[in-house]
């Protein structure tokens, strides 16, 4: 499968509709019992190929009490298309609609485990924010045995980005 930009979209969609046929991408990104809490809620973008193949997501929801910030919840793409710039064109289409909504700051979370996930951030322009220690908890859902790059899971590492 080629990954032309012209061979892509992305769309969004509003609370409501079905997500079911999404968890699977959604997993990987987050764990179940998180991810069963708001998956239902705020909106959902969604990479497709051409053929309507999904190829990625992101999860969208409002961000505290601040009207104009965002959190982007469960950002994946599908594990076969890694290291082809899908990601990145997906997370681009996203952040551009929400600028296009008037929405002015977007931010996300991603283990301190997760390496890749924290360049990933930082190279879309997202700036370290915080720490939030051991919030990768057992009582939240998450195993405390899971490791990735040798690390455990244990603490938040908060990304913000300016959309304005």
């Amino acid at each position: 499968m080629s990954d032309s930009s012209a061979e892509t979209r992305v769309e969004r969609l509003a609370p409501g509709a079905s997500r079911e046929p999404y968890v699977p991408l959604l997993l990987l990104a987050d764990e179940p019992v998180p991810l069963r809490s708001y998956l239902d809620d705020g909106d959902l973008y969604v990479l497709r190929h051409a053929s309507g193949t999904p190829l990625g997501v992101t999860l969208v929801l409002p961000y505290r009490d601040e009207a104009t910030t965002v959190e982007l919840k469960a950002v994946a793409v599908d594990a076969s298309t890694h290291n082809r710039g899908l990601g990145k064109r997906m997370l681009r289409g996203v952040l551009d609609d929400l600028r296009a909504r008037g929405l002015t700051r977007a931010v996300v979370g991603t283990s301190n485990a997760g390496i890749g996930q924290i360049a990933f951030y930082q190279k879309a322009g997202f700036r370290l924010l915080s720490i939030e220690r051991d919030y990768l908890t057992v009582e939240k859902g998450y195993d405390p045995d899971e490791r990735e790059n040798g690390l455990p899971h244990r603490d938040m590492v908060w990304f913000d980005q300016d959309l304005s």
